[in-house]
């Protein structure tokens, strides 16, 4: 009896350790596409190990977070990222929803070739194909 009584003691007293983390879940979308959920795009709370992509709906999920206050950073390839300060609380989920715009170039970003790089380098091609 004893032993029982313990054994649901200790398996009590597990699920009270396990509600003191928190989590964070959303959307992003793209804002360039009528607000399309965005695929794969990355979101991770900086300087920690949580780190997770978006689905096919644009949603994503990171749990069992310990509780504090974080960087939120969303990422994907050709967009301008994303950061938002949280803070996650004990027993809680902090719903994110946020749409991310497409880089711009500006031309001062990009370099030109001259003329004279353009011959050099073709002269280079024909004497490695013959």
């Amino acid at each position: 009896m004893k032993k029982t009584l313990f054994f649901l003691a200790f398996i009590c007293t597990l699920n009270l350790f396990a509600q003191e983390q928190g989590a964070i879940r959303g959307t992003i979308f793209d804002m360039e596409m009528n607000n399309e959920p965005l695929l794969f795009a990355e979101v991770q709370i900086k300087d920690t190990k949580f780190k997770t992509q978006t689905n096919f709906r644009g949603n994503f999920e990171i749990s069992n977070v310990e509780p504090g206050d974080y960087i939120l950073k969303v990422t994907f390839l050709g967009y301008e990222s994303f950061e938002v300060p949280v803070e996650i609380v004990a027993s809680n989920t902090l719903e994110i929803t946020q749409g991310l715009k497409a880089k711009t170039l500006s031309l001062s970003d990009m370099s030109f070739a001259d003329e004279n790089t353009l011959q050099n380098s073709e002269s280079a091609i024909t004497s490695i194909e013959r």
